[in-house]
């Protein structure tokens, strides 16, 4: 009996010690976005997140709230349609986003440059038979890890043209649109109220930096989708016991990882729930998952390498020391703090010539000298910390215009068929359209935040399964990778969209509340 208590007491730790944590991240988040916000300069010219103080967000997000509160009501009304009420707004919203980041692509469109047309040209040259990439001190030498979106753009060029971008961004809103039906499934997982899954949908059909992100012609979106498809195909496992979800599971997170090295986040949560539930539970095949999770993704890329170095007749290099990145996102830069500044590049190929273990004992040397530094000088390792924190989660665009922003000049581009951007389109990024979007974002970002925050404070007594806490623990894994790596803030996007089933469970518990003290007033009255 005793070590049964045990037992469920080690899951109940974990979701403890999980919950506690998010809910210091999430004051953090809340507080930081209610009083000041991260931007962009609209001149597009520069890449540095500028900081002023906005108060109008919050009149926005309540603004914003209300509505989203007044439209669940009405989409509820009638008990008899509810169900096929939800199932209609599903179809409208995905309809909507599909349309949206269809939309987006034509008139952006947006020209691949800087690491994109690096990756796109890559992939167009493997279709030639050119691996020239690969070879020494070429990009894929320096970024092998880059090998797999080269694969995914490879196979859409194959299927489409070699020169067609554009049907790369329409499949990228193709994936947005799965995002979001695939986050519906995991909201149903997780939560049991229909509120919980109207509020859902509507905050995922007002989630602009995703559609606008289609544009972008990367792995970015696409990884979402399938770093999604792995979180829901975990929780049917974990609650449904349905053993043909580890497939799915492993090949979403397998895909995840190949076309964006930081999706390894989520294995890692998912590895760490199964882990202690296969302690505190007794479950020992969870440990047998976790051994077919971690080899089917090693295993992927080690078989997409090896295709690549058949194809190319060499051997691939190891690339750039990981470790270097870190070095860099603990230093200082002329964008913000850690931020790219060209350290990683300038260590590897200027100073160590592409000796990828000497590179690596300078960076750990580097990041030995930066702790010491931040250490001894705590008020300024806070500030340090606390701007490149700001910088990232607290840019309520998180980098989708500056980074969709280029276009080709009048004529085209050979090398990508992308025409020039017409005037409409060109309003997107600097009309009246485009300052009432960024406006709505800030707002937007504000509700999300403070939603997950509520929902944690409700449930701060309640004692979760811990596999409720998936999607957080992936936040959590986020926070602390880029506080630690490059800053950037569209490497935040995907854990934005795993906050949207959270913050609308946190959505139905403050109607509840509302509710709640409306009925007590009523009853209150009446015993007048």
């Amino acid at each position: 009996m005793s070590r049964k208590r045990n037992s469920f007491n080690l899951e109940y730790f974990s979701g403890y010690v999980v919950h506690w944590l998010c809910i210091i991240v999430f004051v953090l988040l809340t507080m930081s976005a209610f009083v000041f916000t991260r931007y962009f300069s609209k001149d597009y010219q520069e890449e540095i997140p500028h900081n002023r103080f906005d108060f109008l967000s919050l009149p926005i997000a309540l603004l914003i709230g209300m509505l989203l509160l007044i439209s669940v009501k009405r989409i509820l009304k009638e008990e008899a349609r509810r169900e096929r009420n939800l199932r209609l707004l599903l179809i409208i919203v995905l309809g909507w986003s599909l349309i949206f980041g269809t939309v987006w692509v034509l008139l952006a469109r947006s020209e691949p440059v800087s690491e994109q047309i690096m990756v796109v040209t890559s992939a167009q040259r493997f279709l030639e038979g050119n691996y020239g990439r690969l070879e020494y001190g070429k990009y894929l030498f320096y970024y092998p890890f880059q090998l797999g979106l080269a694969a995914w753009e490879e196979l859409v060029f194959r299927i489409f043209g070699a020169n067609n971008v554009t049907a790369f961004q329409l499949l990228n809103a193709m994936g947005a649109t799965g995002s979001i039906g695939i986050g519906y499934c995991i909201v149903r997982q997780l939560f049991q109220e229909r509120k919980t899954a109207v509020y859902y949908l509507l905050l995922s059909g007002i989630c602009f930096p995703l559609f606008i992100y289609s544009a972008y012609v990367y792995g970015d979106v696409m990884s979402i989708l399938l770093s999604m498809l792995g979180i829901w195909q975990f929780l049917r496992y974990v609650k449904k016991g349905k053993k043909s979800s580890l497939i799915f599971l492993t090949a979403g997170i397998a895909g995840a990882a190949i076309l964006r090295n930081n999706s390894l986040i989520v294995l890692i949560a998912i590895c760490l729930v199964l882990a202690v539930q296969m302690l505190g539970r007794r479950r020992w095949q969870y440990g047998i998952c976790i051994l077919i999770l971690l080899a089917g993704v090693a295993g992927s890329k080690q078989i997409l390498n090896r295709y690549y170095e058949q194809r190319a007749g060499m051997k691939l290099n190891d690339g750039m020391p990981y470790v270097l990145w870190i070095a860099m996102g603990m230093q200082e830069g002329e964008k913000e703090a850690g931020w790219y500044n060209g350290y990683s590049i300038y260590i590897y190929q200027d100073v160590c010539k592409y000796d990828g273990l000497a590179a690596a004992a300078i960076g750990r040397a580097e990041i030995r000298s930066r702790a010491n530094e931040l250490l001894l000088n705590p008020a300024y390792g806070l500030d340090f910390c606390w701007r490149k924190f700001t910088s990232q989660w607290n840019e309520p665009t998180y980098g989708c215009f500056i980074m969709t922003y280029a276009s080709a000049e009048l004529g085209g581009d050979d090398k990508t068929g992308i025409r020039e951007r017409s005037s409409a389109g060109d309003k997107l990024y600097t009309g009246a359209f485009h300052t009432c979007l960024r406006g709505f974002m800030d707002a937007y970002q504000l509700l999300i935040y403070a939603a997950v925050l509520f929902l944690l404070i409700r449930k701060r007594k309640d004692k979760e399964p811990l596999e409720f806490y998936i999607l957080l623990i992936g936040v959590l894994g986020g926070v602390l990778f880029h506080m630690m790596w490059e800053a950037k803030s569209r490497y935040v996007l995907p854990y934005f969209v795993m906050m949207l089933p959270m913050a609308a469970g946190g959505l139905y518990q403050m109607q509840e509340m509302i509710q709640g003290r409306g009925m007590k007033d009523e009853a209150a009255k009446a015993g007048r």
